[in-house]
């Protein structure tokens, strides 16, 4: 979806995008998700959107492997311009909240999707797990620990230096 700049007004607009089309699908975790935007013309050259996006991913746990469902929430802001951002010297500065939330634009014209699209990655967890309980699964056989006891051995020891505890038994 595509917002030209002289089709928004001052008057705030709503958008709801309930189908997930904009989100380039992975294979690997599918992701769904809608959106509600509000968009209105700030002055001549800037548009303000407000959104929010939910959803849910379909994904793995990254300790035991088990599939599972993991909702997915954010808010953003934008400030949209199609000002000539103002290019500094390359020095250490300090940016103020406005600078981080404005989008430079070369033409009048938002890409909705792409902004939908990067929201959705940012919200998306580095580290999935099923519960923070989530006890993985045995090295030696592979079993799930959370749904059964591993039999593989009878020492239970937690310790990286467990195996060369093997040695001096020989």
């Amino acid at each position: 979806m595509k917002l030209l700049f002289e089709e928004i007004t001052g008057k705030t607009n709503r958008y709801s995008i309930t189908d997930s089309c904009w989100l380039r699908h992975n294979v690997d975790c599918p992701i769904t998700a809608s959106a509600n935007l509000l968009v209105s013309r700030q002055d001549s050259d800037t548009v303000l959107l407000k959104g929010e996006l939910e959803g849910q991913r379909l994904s793995v746990c990254d300790r035991c492997g088990e599939q599972i469902k993991k909702k997915l929430y954010c808010e953003f802001e934008y400030l949209i311009t199609t000002r000539k951002e103002q290019a500094l010297e390359l020095r250490d500065i300090e940016c103020s909240d406005e600078d981080t939330i404005t989008l430079y634009l070369k033409e009048p014209e938002i890409d909705v999707d792409e902004i939908l699209r990067e929201q959705t990655y940012l919200s998306l967890a580095l580290r999935t797990l099923c519960s923070e309980e989530c006890k993985g699964i045995c090295a030696g056989c592979g079993v799930v620990l959370n749904n059964e006891d591993c039999c593989c051995s009878s020492d239970k020891s937690t310790s990286a230096f467990a195996v060369l505890k093997k040695l001096t038994n020989r």
